[in-house]
């Protein structure tokens, strides 16, 4: 899963919203060129989170090594044929930075061979270095011999990249872009397209490293909702994180409260929280408790008795013409109050209420076909008076379609999810319904999320 890096070579950086860039992605990439815009003191006013990773195409490196870490530079990067390059690497090193090297078209990619094993990460152009817009040239057999060279090191392309091209660089880590963002009208809209399942990968990990440091929760239904969390919460539901009562908002009621960890990643990547906040998750005296609880900000219900949430949300959306989005287990199904409330949605008519059913067929004491059954959950919830739509809840695609609804009766969406998402002993199998990996289990599992990217 290749991540996005912003390339603002040809944007003036004042007039980026940074803060709603940070959301999707973890780096920002600037070209120094010569007789550039992007001096020490320029990249220092650029105000993120992000990591700066910083490319100088200058003669006169070593020179600017101590004055693009003073401005906040945490990566810098530098053309593989100039000169002294390992005394350039090992003061970059010495400054405290990661070493990249930049590697043009024409290049061929043994000349990395001395230095591979001692950098950080290649910076493989596919236009020829200096100016933004070129086509794209190929050089996917070079990604595929640095691998070789050296297995760990991060690859990164620059240059012509837009969404037709990615697949021809599926191999490298991180696809660095500006144009194809920046000349669009939106180019957040951009970012978010190409960053999405980046996003939810990071939520997943959240979840192994939340449970596992809290040595308990609910890895299996998380994971599996991970991507219908980050649609939700990264390209569908409007809030303000500044203002988490805003009259304006929609309503995101968790029922199946247990997989909280999910909701409280998103919640803390968006900015209701500090992301810090993730490692107390269930330390007493801490705010993030195993299930929701109204006194967490974005949180608009508490939950532990399964089958409550549909009912309160049915409430919601009857006393307010805002969307209402509720998400509930397949096996809430089993709960009777669960259907007094589709009942009154029914009767109520109330096509501002959006439901999102975690289809995972798993229970926390089998298969639900076991437990209770649930036979075809699209005809009873249509008998009832609900539209309803059935998709493949892993597809970002299909779950932003859903989502789109305008109706005069309450919605269904039976999202069909993999429990598990992400990690292969964990997928399909009940048993890590409600079981905490440990930390050689996690280790295992933030490994295969990593080799997803």
């Amino acid at each position: 899963m290749i991540k996005i890096e912003p390339s603002i070579l040809d944007i003036d950086a004042s007039k980026l919203n940074f803060k709603k860039i940070e959301k999707y992605v973890e780096r920002v990439h600037i070209d120094v060129v010569p007789k550039g815009k992007y001096t020490p003191t320029a990249v220092k006013r650029i105000r993120t989170e992000l990591e700066k990773d910083v490319h100088l195409m200058i003669l006169d490196v070593e020179k600017n090594i101590i004055p693009y870490k003073n401005a906040g530079a945490s990566i810098i990067n530098f053309n593989v044929m100039s000169e002294n390059v390992i005394e350039k690497i090992k003061k970059i090193r010495k400054a405290g930075m990661k070493v990249g090297l930049a590697i043009n078209p024409e290049t061929h990619v043994n000349v990395l061979l001395p230095f591979i094993k001692k950098i950080d990460e290649v910076l493989v152009m596919s236009v020829h270095p200096g100016k933004g817009g070129q086509r794209f040239i190929n050089i996917s057999s070079k990604i595929k011999k640095i691998k070789q060279m050296n297995p760990d090191v991060l690859i990164k392309v620059d240059g012509g990249i837009k969404e037709s091209t990615l697949r021809k660089i599926k191999n490298a880590d991180v696809a660095i872009i500006g144009s194809y963002i920046f000349n669009k009208k939106k180019p957040i809209e951009v970012i978010k397209k190409l960053s999405l399942k980046h996003v939810a990968n990071n939520v997943r990990k959240d979840i192994i490293k939340m449970i596992n440091k809290a040595s308990s929760g609910h890895p299996g239904g998380a994971l599996g909702m991970a991507d219908v969390f980050t649609t939700l919460y990264f390209d569908e539901l409007k809030y303000d994180v500044n203002n988490v009562k805003w009259d304006k908002r929609d309503y995101l009621v968790l029922s199946n409260g247990h997989i909280c960890t999910a909701l409280y990643s998103c919640l803390a990547r968006v900015g209701f929280f500090s992301r810090s906040e993730l490692e107390g998750f269930r330390k007493t005296g801490r705010m993030l408790e195993g299930h929701p609880s109204v006194h967490i900000p974005g949180i608009e219900n508490g939950s532990g008795p399964l089958g409550i949430g549909l009912s309160q949300a049915a409430g919601m959306a009857l006393g307010s013409s805002n969307r209402v989005f509720c998400v509930v287990s397949d096996g809430e199904q089993d709960e009777g109050n669960n259907w007094e409330a589709v009942m009154l949605a029914a009767k109520y008519k109330l096509g501002n209420l959006i439901t999102i059913m975690d289809r995972n067929k798993i229970q926390l004491s089998g298969n639900t076909k076991e437990v209770m059954e649930l036979k075809n959950l699209k005809k009873k919830y249509l008998t009832f008076g609900w539209n309803v739509r059935s998709i493949n809840g892993n597809n970002l695609k299909q779950i932003k379609k859903s989502l789109q609804y305008k109706g005069k009766k309450p919605l269904m969406i039976i999202a069909n999810t993999t429990p598990g998402k992400g990690v292969s002993f964990m997928e399909g199998k009940y048993e890590w319904h409600g079981k905490a990996p440990n930390d050689k289990e996690a280790m295992k599992a933030l490994e295969e999320l990593d080799e997803s990217r």
